[in-house]
Parts: C-alpha cells; sequence; structure tokens
C-alpha cells in the first residue's frame, strides 16, 4: 500500500423527478452498442493534469481479447446510498458566503450538470473546531427559552437553501460538537465533559428545535448523529464526550420519542461517529450501542458513522464486521481529512480512493464524505483543533479566488454519476497495484463504474464487461475514471398514446422531432441529463444529440428539432409530475412546455412544439423506462 498521508496523531485524539423515478423499475436496455459517458481525472509525476475532465465515450461491443476484466453483475446488489460530500462547517460556510465567486462555487460543488454533484451535507450543530467563534444555539442557562439559529441564519443557512435549489436531491446530516457548556457536568463547553443526566430530556428537545427551526427554512434533517467523536475530550475547541450506555440511553428513552412526538419520526439517529479504532483496536461502542439494555437501542438508531483516524490501513473493513453483526443497521463514513502534512496531490487522490471512498463503499457504507468543503490558505478559520488541515476547496476571499484540491476530485468522481437511492452492485476489483473499483444501479436504471488505478507508476488497460458485452480503457498510473451508461425513456403523449422521435431517423442537426407509433429503436430513446435547479437535457441515444427549442424562439408553435449540446436553456427542460405517472416538460428559456400540434387529429408524423401550458393531455407525457 502507498504511505499513507492522512495516517498521523489526531489533534482530536482520538431531486423531484429522480424521486419519482425510483419508483419505477426500468429493464434492461441491450448492451451493444450502448454509449457509455467517460469522466476522467489524471496525474502526472506528482500533480493532477486532467480534472474531472469529460472524455470521449465509449461504446459496448463484441468482447475483446483483453486479459484485465472487470465484471459488472446486477443482480448481485448491496447496500442503498445516501450520497457523498463534506461538511458545511461555520469557517466553510463564511468562506464561501463571502466569497465574490459563491455562485461558481455552489455550482462546482452541487450542481449535477456542471459541477460534481454532491448531495450530502455533514452540518455541524453549534460551533466545532472549524468555527469563527464557540457558540451553541442557546448559551443562557437553563431552559430553551433563547433557541434560535439565528448564527445559522446569517449565511450557513442561505448556503444550504442554494444548494438545495441546485440540487434537490441535497440531505443534512446534523451533528453536535457539544451542548451547550451549562448542560454538562463541567459546565463547559470545551474539554469534553458529560451531559448531565437530570437534562438528557432537556436536550433531547435540542434536536427538536434544531430540526423544527430547520424544517422552518425547507430544509428538512435527513439524519442526525448523536455526537460527533464521542471518546474526544479536547481542550481547544467544543467537545463533549459519551460512553456507549449514555447513547443508548439517551437515544432510546429521550431523543427518539422527542423527535417521533415532534413529527420527525423519519429523521435517522446514527451512534458513534468516531474512529474506525478506538484504544487500540476496532471500535467496540457501535456494538455496545447496539446491545446495551437488552438491546433497548436497536429501535431507535439506525445504524452507525465511522471516521479514518488513529486507525491502521485498511481499517473499513471493521464496517463489514458490524454489518456482518447488524445486517439490519446502515454504515456511513463520515470524516477523513487531508492537510499540509501530505502535499503529493497524486498520492493523496489515490489514497483518499482507496481508503475514503471504494474501500468503506465495498464494506457496506451509504455514505462517504470528507472533512470541510472550503478552508483559507491558512487552514483556517480554526478555534482550536488541526491548525494544517486542508479543504476539498481552497477558498482564497483576499484574493477573490478559490481552488479544488485532489481531495474535491476524488468524491466527485462518485457524486457526479451516483445518485441518491442508488444500489451498489457487483464489480471485480483487484489488489493494490490493479484496477480497483464500485460499481452501482441508480434509481433511473443507468450503470455507474468507479475506477482507479492504484498502480504508482504504469498505465493498465482493462476491459469492462456487461450483459455479454465489454469496451476496453487504458488509464493511467494513480488516475480514475467515472463511466455511467444506460438509464433511457421513451417520451409517451397522454392523448395519442405515441412516442417522440427523431425524424427520419436523422443524426443531423436541425433533423426535426415529431410523434410516432411507439417502437423500441434508439431513436425514441433519451437520457435525462441533468443541469440544475431540477432542469435536464433530453439527449437522443440514437445521435447523441439533445432536444432543442428551433431559433432559441419563445414563440407558442416553435418547433423542436436535436442539435449538438451547447448549454443553452432552449436546450433544458423541467419535468413537473402532475400525478399518476404524467408530466410537462418546461423549458428553460420560454417557460413553455412540450406539446402535439393538434394532436387530437395528428397521427404519425405531428411535429412537437412548445405552448404555454394549457392543462390538455396533448402536453402531458409519461416517461417509460426502457
Amino acid at each position: 500500500m502507498p504511505m499513507n498521508p492522512f495516517q498521523r496523531r489526531s489533534p482530536w485524539s482520538g431531486l423531484a423527478v429522480a424521486g419519482l423515478l425510483c419508483a419505477l423499475s426500468p429493464s434492461l436496455a441491450s448492451a451493444a452498442s450502448e454509449s457509455v459517458q467517460v469522466w476522467l481525472t489524471s496525474t502526472s509525476n506528482n500533480a493532477l493534469s486532467k480534472r474531472l475532465s469529460t472524455e470521449p465515450s465509449k461504446n459496448f461491443g463484441p468482447e475483446s481479447g483483453t486479459a484485465t476484466v472487470i465484471d459488472i453483475n446486477e443482480a448481485t446488489t448491496y447496500q442503498t446510498i445516501d450520497g457523498f460530500g463534506g461538511a458545511l462547517t461555520d469557517s466553510s460556510a463564511w468562506l464561501i458566503y463571502n466569497s465574490p465567486q459563491r455562485s461558481a462555487i455552489l455550482n462546482d460543488l452541487f450542481s449535477v450538470g456542471e459541477g460534481a454533484g454532491f448531495n450530502l451535507v455533514r452540518l455541524p450543530m453549534g460551533a466545532s473546531d472549524f468555527a469563527r467563534n464557540n457558540y451553541t444555539y442557546d448559551d443562557t442557562c437553563c431552559d430553551l427559552n433563547d433557541f434560535s439559529v439565528g448564527h445559522d441564519a446569517a449565511y450557513i443557512i442561505p448556503l444550504l437553501q442554494q444548494a438545495r435549489q441546485l440540487n434537490p436531491e441535497v440531505k443534512i446530516l446534523a451533528v453536535p460538537w457539544s451542548a451547550p457548556g451549562w448542560m454538562k457536568f463541567n459546565n463547559s463547553l470545551t474539554g469534553g465533559g458529560y451531559l448531565r443526566n437530570d437534562l438528557y430530556g432537556l436536550y433531547a428537545n435540542y434536536f427538536v428545535r434544531f430540526a423544527q427551526a430547520y424544517n422552518s427554512y425547507g430544509l428538512p434533517i435527513h439524519a442526525f448523529s448523536i455526537q460527533n467523536e464521542p471518546h474526544n475530550g479536547n481542550s481547544t475547541y467544543p467537545t463533549m464526550q459519551m460512553e456507549s450506555s449514555d447513547q443508548s440511553n439517551f437515544a432510546a428513552q429521550h431523543l427518539r420519542p422527542a423527535l417521533n412526538n415532534a413529527g420527525f419520526g423519519s429523521v435517522k439517529l446514527l451512534a458513534w461517529d468516531h474512529n474506525w479504532y478506538d484504544h487500540g483496536g476496532p471500535a467496540g461502542f457501535p456494538y455496545e450501542v447496539m446491545s446495551y439494555n437488552n438491546s433497548q437501542a436497536r429501535a431507535a438508531v439506525a445504524g452507525v458513522a465511522y471516521h479514518c483516524y488513529e486507525s491502521p490501513e485498511g481499517s473499513y473493513t471493521v464496517q463489514n464486521d458490524f454489518h456482518n453483526a447488524y445486517p439490519d443497521k446502515e454504515i456511513h463514513f463520515t470524516e477523513c481529512t487531508g492537510g499540509t502534512w501530505a502535499t503529493n496531490q497524486a498520492a493523496n487522490l489515490e489514497w483518499e480512493l482507496q481508503n475514503n471512498v471504494i474501500g468503506p463503499l465495498r464494506n457496506w457504507a451509504r455514505s462517504s464524505l470528507y472533512w470541510n468543503i472550503a478552508l483559507d490558505p491558512n487552514s483556517g478559520p480554526y478555534v482550536g483543533g488541526c491548525t494544517n488541515c486542508r479543504g476539498m476547496l481552497t477558498v482564497n476571499n483576499g484574493a477573490g479566488t478559490y481552488t479544488k484540491n485532489e481531495d474535491y476530485y476524488a468524491w466527485a468522481h462518485l457524486a457526479k454519476v451516483v445518485r441518491a437511492g442508488a444500489v451498489r452492485i457487483a464489480s471485480t476489483s483487484q489488489a493494490n497495484g490493479g484496477i480497483q473499483t464500485v460499481a452501482f444501479k441508480n434509481p433511473d436504471g443507468s450503470l455507474a463504474l468507479i475506477a482507479l488505478n492504484s498502480h504508482d507508476t504504469s498505465t493498465l488497460t482493462f476491459k469492462v464487461r456487461w450483459a455479454g458485452q465489454s469496451f476496453d480503457y487504458s488509464l493511467p498510473p494513480r488516475s480514475v475514471a467515472s463511466f455511467k451508461w444506460g438509464g433511457t425513456y421513451r417520451l409517451v403523449n397522454k392523448a395519442t398514446n405515441r412516442c417522440v422521435d427523431i425524424a427520419g431517423p436523422s443524426t443531423a442537426d436541425g433533423a426535426a422531432i415529431h410523434q410516432w407509433a411507439c417502437h423500441t429503436s434508439a431513436s425514441q430513446q433519451w437520457h435525462l441529463v441533468p443541469t440544475d435547479s431540477g432542469y435536464y437535457r433530453l439527449v437522443s441515444r440514437y445521435s447523441g444529440k439533445g432536444l432543442d427549442i428551433a431559433s432559441q424562439s419563445t414563440a407558442d408553435g416553435a418547433t423542436l428539432q436535436q442539435w449538438t449540446s451547447f448549454g443553452g436553456y432552449n436546450q433544458q427542460f423541467k419535468p413537473v409530475s402532475l400525478g399518476s405517472g404524467w408530466y410537462r416538460f418546461e423549458a428553460r428559456h420560454s417557460g413553455k412546455v412540450l406539446d402535439v400540434a393538434n394532436c387530437w387529429s395528428s397521427g404519425d408524423g405531428a411535429k412537437v412544439q412548445q405552448w404555454t401550458w394549457s392543462n390538455n393531455d396533448c402536453q402531458q407525457f409519461r416517461l417509460e423506462p426502457m
């Protein structure tokens, strides 16, 4: 294995349409000639060269004689995926909010079409080590009458709202570093200390108040970790200690009932949220939470979360041990960080993909999260703890610039092609020095494969084999490629029961779009490629070109054609559910909808146009998976 650049003494010691498509069960498209999208991050010497670069598409075809085979098997399935991303600490949020590049940063982070497509944010509840000052949501003893998320409303909440606008999949995993000091035996926000036994109920209501406040801003909480690093008593920043019996009692007797009674029964609770190893061996805390007091917390706690620190190489396998003991419980990987102690970008990219992404995911993790999304050039702001950590982004507001670091690309290669609700499927993965992989089936039926060449010096060639077909790919050393294919739909008109089709069929720019009796040919099959804010490009499987409003017209009756993508709003459409599986497709540039001309009396060949929404069947389409 390469030297672990993160193995050091820890300073803390220790989508609307996507949801609807989830309900569909797409059948497997023929593998022959299936087009495969490719994104590549490559390295040269110690640095990155290509960065999440869109590469020429590959196509499945007759199997080659290439010796190294990566088999993809949809029939063998594992865990469901919650998402990928990082922590929006107070420091990260403050830097991004105050950057003149704020919109570009958020687009790079959360837009599926143009950026990484991150869809899970870990959110400290109050100050962590990466904050501009110490604070909680109620710093005054001895009740919650002064509870307020006003601190967050200044810049954290607006960023999360904008992130969810860019990517409706974005979920929030909230976690406290400490209860307010007055709730603890040591009467201090810092230095660890335990929660007062007589205030367990009040602290449970603290969580409820937080969920209610965020919900009022349109930001539902997906999950709570009960406590960040409960065996960490660092004195330089907010920390709080908990033992496994404490977490079991708090979750089962107080927090879960309080959330349920307040209408937050679907919010998940995660235990531990600390290292794979504890006290020199695999952490026993997660098992103890589940078994304590006749397993009282089994029904209350959805699963456990792990960090990478203070643990030997390959320690992500402890997740597999926990899964075998509690197969009904979730596992999440929620924190690791890079820093100035590791300056070799190529080695960092390789190590993170092996140990923080592919390793945890192949051992049942439903999520993988980096630590700070953004830090400044001085590894801050911070109130204590790590003084040389690195953010996914380095945001320099003095210069008005930002840099996407290797950590961003390691996680972006997953988020770019794997959607929330995807299921991990079987894929061949080699030992260190070979091609290491992880693969998924998305809710829309598309498949995704992430492949890392973990050889430090040699380009490796391999074939990806699926459904009796294959394609070859050569991957430079210490480089990663993401592949995505499949997931096509027919658009069936409600009034005519005919399908949107390319006239001819032609592969030329400007070819007309009309309706035709539905068949299984590629000229009636469309990929939904997300851009942002709920809009999609509808890209033909037959030609690779997208639906386009001719001349970018905003007039009623403007016809549809196919055209090479150029990112125009006249090539983007928002599917708006009308119930019972029917949608209207709104053009982004005009607000008008797809419409079959004279559809009540038309047949094969009737043109497809845009028209003002009139709430009739000619303007409604069913997404039929192929």
